[in-house]
């Protein structure tokens, strides 16, 4: 099996090596000239996965390490019957510690004191259950 990644993801190189044969460019150099014997793309967002880029090549499955897709052509990937991924809560963890430190932040600056003090969670989705389950420790 033929794979073409992004460089830049963390975390892939070496993981991946004994089931396939791994290429590692940038994600925006990626061309149709990189993709043609490829059975698999790994990317982030930098990459446009589309009929410019797929037509001719092998690649029956994209990954995306992103949450958005928007870089995915989905209805040209379903005609040629190419399955895709995106990364959904990738980095929803980070995101609510952002969230909780500019709040402490601002709890500071302006003399809050946070003890016995209620948080309204505006959506409870990958962000807002990691911010919840922070905020109660």
């Amino acid at each position: 099996m033929s794979i073409i990644a992004d460089n830049k993801i963390p975390f892939l190189k070496g993981v991946l090596d004994e089931v396939a044969d791994l290429v590692y460019l940038p994600g925006r150099d990626i061309s149709s000239e990189h993709v043609r014997e490829g059975d698999a793309l790994i990317t982030r967002t930098r990459t446009f996965c589309d009929a410019s880029l797929l037509d001719g090549s092998g690649v029956k499955f994209i990954a995306t390490a992103t949450i958005g897709y928007d870089h995915i052509d989905t209805e040209y990937c379903a005609r040629q019957g190419i399955t895709w991924t995106n990364a959904p809560g990738c980095n929803a963890s980070s995101v609510a510690q952002y969230i909780l430190s500019v709040l402490l932040n601002i709890a500071k600056q302006d003399g809050i004191d946070l003890k016995d003090r209620s948080i309204g969670i505006i959506g409870v989705g990958h962000v807002g259950s990691k911010v919840e389950k922070i905020s109660r420790a």
